[in-house]
């Protein structure tokens, strides 16, 4: 395998590193504006803290996938034994893949949430 491949697949990842942040920025926010009717919301609040775990989660795997692809890259150039590059590159693909499911989870939870969150409203 090419020094290469691991690496072209940062920028993608990267793009979903941001969005995961902001998702977390904004979840941040929202969760500081409704403390301030803690009573009204208080049910709400907690699903929106397990949903800020589940977005620290997912971006730590995410982390972890960049990490672990750079360093599968570097051995690549550096042609070390394959089975360590082989290995890397799966537990790589593993936690972008686990990442990804829960980013697909906070997205369907978010919606129910978010239609609990209205009718309360």
């Amino acid at each position: 395998m090419e020094w290469y491949i691991p690496i072209s697949l940062l920028p993608g990842i990267a793009l979903i590193i941001l969005s995961t942040s902001n998702f977390i920025i904004a979840l941040n926010n929202e969760i500081k504006e409704l403390k301030r009717n803690f009573g009204v919301y208080e049910k709400i609040i907690c699903l929106k803290i397990i949903q800020l775990k589940r977005l620290s989660i997912a971006i730590t795997g995410l982390y972890l996938s960049v990490l672990l692809f750079t360093l599968t890259a570097l051995l690549c150039w550096f042609s070390v034994l394959k089975p360590i590059i082989f290995g890397l590159l799966i537990f790589s693909i593993a936690f972008m893949f686990f990442s990804v499911l829960f980013l697909i989870s906070y997205a369907v939870r978010a919606i129910k949430i978010r239609d609990l969150h209205l009718k309360i409203h």
